[in-house]
């Protein structure tokens, strides 16, 4: 991988940059700046989202640390070309947890302002199998998505997974659009939305990190 910015640094720079780059790639929460100096140090931040955009990747600010996603191009085409999408029965579950859990809270105005996905209202596994996707077919795929980390089994119930954490900010946006337009369609809130949409494109459908990263 060429990256100029990369190479002209010493030795022990370089270092640093490939050690935040690992980090912000693979683990599960954000990364502490004052881990990594290379995340700390802004001229070393800059190089660290070179070496990730050269890869299609990009450098997410999240919850006072850092993670890594795919830049909205990439994600919008890999979504379009059909690559990394989940399997009929998981995208079925999935938006059940999303709609019960951040969508219908939100539209309803019960859930904290600006809080994060990830730790938005526990849906209890009752009121998904009360839906009208069969109670074996939730019970599988909530299964796989737990183990890819799209959905977390906590004490009182299903929340979103850590990969919703590695959501771009455009991407989270027009995610959480298409939830409000299917839970409230009717609400002013989904009028706001589709008063916006009618003088942009439409863009493709979301593909999460670890979907494209584990391609079914």
């Amino acid at each position: 991988m060429d990256i100029p910015a990369l190479d002209a640094l010493p030795h022990n720079r370089r270092a640093d940059v490939r050690a935040a780059v690992c980090a912000v790639e693979t683990t599960m929460l954000p990364v502490r700046p004052a881990h990594y100096r290379a995340l700390a140090e802004t001229p070393l931040r800059v190089v660290v989202e070179q070496v990730l955009a050269a890869s299609g990747r990009t450098l997410l600010a999240v919850a006072g640390g850092y993670l890594s996603g795919y830049d909205d191009d990439i994600r919008q085409r890999l979504a379009h070309e059909g690559i990394g999408i989940l399997p009929r029965d998981d995208r079925a579950v999935l938006t059940l947890v999303l709609l019960h859990s951040v969508a219908i809270p939100r539209a309803s105005g019960t859930a904290v302002p600006d809080q994060p996905w990830t730790r938005a209202t526990p849906v209890p596994v009752h009121e998904l199998k009360g839906c009208q996707v069969p109670d074996g077919v939730i019970t599988s795929a909530l299964q796989r998505l737990v183990d890819a980390d799209l959905v977390r089994h906590t004490k009182t119930g299903y929340v979103l997974g850590h990969q919703f954490l590695r959501l771009t900010k455009s991407a989270g946006s027009q995610l959480f659009e298409e939830l409000i337009l299917l839970a409230d369609p009717a609400g002013p809130l989904a009028e706001s939305i589709r008063r916006r949409r009618a003088f942009r494109p439409t863009l493709p459908a979301t593909v999460t990190d670890h979907e494209t990263q584990d391609m079914p």
